[in-house]
């Protein structure tokens, strides 16, 4: 993971209820809490202006899956990822009225955030809404590779999906910091626990499309015989249906 917040990015969240919430926490309460609560106050900042919220297709529970691990994706576009570094940013509320008691999300949810750099975007460029899915594409590379070699191998993997039926465009991102629920505690002044960072995936690649992409095209992702993806460390993929969006719905067009 870099250092460098500088530049236009991306804040990529990724949640479930927490087990241990099940009982005073249900999946209402906490979409009601993201569009009703949390997600207006973030973009009513200077910093950020447009939020989106998606379901993974794999959702099984809002507890997690096998299948969809964290099935709840919202991200924040931002002009500059520097942004997140100030005060204003770390002013944002995490106690709320509309959860139960303590009130306070880390105390129900499992959270990760990620800190993502854009670095590339190829396609159907000034659309006007946003993309109703996404197919993502997520790998940490062997040591060994280059930049140029990940750029390659998801140039070629955009060239691939950019055929497919429905397909707007690519995105891609780099990862500069991460943190869970311990991290986001600590970063709130809340008690927490010595837990080490997390690793994800240091590459992302967001693929938009207007109608969900056939498992066909799915597998030309998950399915492919590059190098670069034989020899990743990880690797993560999923497909997201758009559940509802704030501010202008602008996504680096």
């Amino acid at each position: 993971m870099s250092n460098n917040f500088q530049g236009p990015g991306i804040l990529w969240v990724t949640s479930r209820i927490a087990q241990s919430s099940k009982v005073v926490l249900d999946e209402e309460t906490f979409i009601r809490w993201y569009d009703e609560d949390h997600i207006p106050e973030i973009v009513e900042t200077s910093g950020i202006n447009d939020a989106f919220r998606y379901i993974d297709v794999k959702k099984e529970s809002a507890l997690g899956s096998e299948a969809s691990r964290k099935p709840f994706l919202a991200f924040y576009p931002m002009r500059d990822l520097e942004f997140t570094q100030g005060d204003e940013f770390k002013k944002i509320r995490v106690h709320s009225d509309i959860l139960p008691s303590p009130g306070i999300i880390y105390d129900l949810a499992d959270i990760d955030v990620a800190y993502l750099l854009h670095v590339g975007t190829s396609g159907i460029q000034g659309k006007k809404e946003p993309a109703q899915f996404l197919l993502v594409s997520a790998i940490e590379p062997a040591t060994d590779a280059s930049d140029e070699d990940v750029n390659k191998f998801y140039d070629e993997q955009t060239a691939a999906l950019s055929k497919a039926s429905h397909y707007i465009r690519s995105l891609r991102f780099k990862l500069v910091y991460a943190r869970t629920n311990a991290q986001s505690r600590a970063l709130k002044g809340l008690a927490t626990t010595d837990e080490p960072n997390p690793e994800p995936p240091t590459w992302r690649a967001i693929h938009e499309f207007s109608a969900e992409p056939s498992t066909k095209t799915a597998n030309l992702v998950n399915e492919s015989q590059s190098e670069i993806l034989r020899q990743a460390k990880q690797t993560e993929f999923g497909v997201y249906k758009l559940a509802k969006f704030h501010g202008n719905g602008k996504f680096f067009e």
